[in-house]
């Protein structure tokens, strides 16, 4: 019988023999708290937003951190007082979208629309006093069916009290969406609009100095022009930033370099074709 190798791939080994990090920067896992202004005003606003029961919108560019700001904000909610549910898939046809919040709420769907209607007051009805916050992602792909159902729900109680919150999140074209007459109904029970815009580029460089340090990497290892390309390439989106340093750093470590350059960062960006590149001037 061989016994398999327990060595690291070549990539991982040179990671940590050039950088001394402990895994590749900018991974989903990772726990940088993001706090430039803007998402500690965007916080205030839900924290102030879900205390009075509104229901609205939060949009802005895919990468931006949408999904991000969300999570670490259900975070900081009270469970005595709020119960959060998410959903994903803003593709979802008005009746999976009733059976599938049912699924979320821990109960069994029907297969009639109006006993899914039924189960889903009751789930309000169960968890009370605690608020439900119903989270709609990738909100720009609901049909209209599915957000006139939103707005159905929203409007189920006899006293005309909303009986959750909704927020619907999406990327630049939810609005617009939302704009179109037949969403007016829905649209006049929406209390809110926050933007999530692309990072400045003080908050966007400090950004990418905390992914650096919470792998180890407290010296940057990029040079300044590599840096520089990075992150007017990744034009104020940190996924988009994640991705193209791993990329970058891949480069400099088949090289088996300590210093990022600028040619590491272009090659990265020829791996990665969808995103704009900035060259050097």
């Amino acid at each position: 019988m061989i016994a398999k190798s327990t060595e690291a791939p070549a990539l991982d080994v040179a990671l940590k023999t050039l950088w001394g990090a402990s895994r590749w920067p900018g991974m989903a896992e990772g726990e940088v708290v993001l706090t430039h202004p803007a998402w500690q005003e965007s916080y205030r606003r839900l924290d102030q937003l879900a205390a009075v029961r509104a229901s609205g919108v939060l949009h802005g560019p895919n990468g931006v951190g949408k999904s991000t700001l969300l999570h670490r904000w259900s975070e900081r909610l009270s469970p005595k007082q709020y119960r959060l549910v998410r959903l994903a898939h803003g593709s979802l046809a008005h009746s999976d979208l009733l059976r599938h919040l049912v699924r979320l709420g821990g109960k069994e769907p029907m297969y009639r629309k109006g006993d899914n209607v039924n189960l889903l007051a009751g789930l309000w009805n169960e968890w009370s006093p605690v608020w439900p916050i119903l989270v709609i992602e990738e909100a720009q792909d609901l049909a209209i069916a599915a957000l006139e159902e939103l707005r159905l729900l929203t409007c189920a109680r006899a006293d005309a009290a909303p009986p959750f919150s909704l927020i619907l999140c999406g990327d630049e074209d939810l609005l617009g969406r939302l704009e179109l007459n037949v969403n007016r109904a829905l649209v006049s029970r929406l209390g809110f609009c926050l933007p999530l815009e692309r990072w400045p580029e003080e908050s966007f460089r400090a950004y990418l100095h905390q992914r650096l340090a919470e792998v180890g990497i407290h010296s940057s290892p990029l040079d300044p022009p590599a840096e520089t390309l990075l992150l007017q390439s990744a034009q104020g989106l940190p996924r988009t930033l994640n991705a193209l340093l791993q990329r970058a750093m891949e480069q400099a470590a088949m090289a088996n370099r300590r210093v990022v350059t600028s040619a590491d960062v272009q090659r990265a960006l020829d791996a990665l074709p969808w995103i704009a590149r900035i060259r050097p001037s």
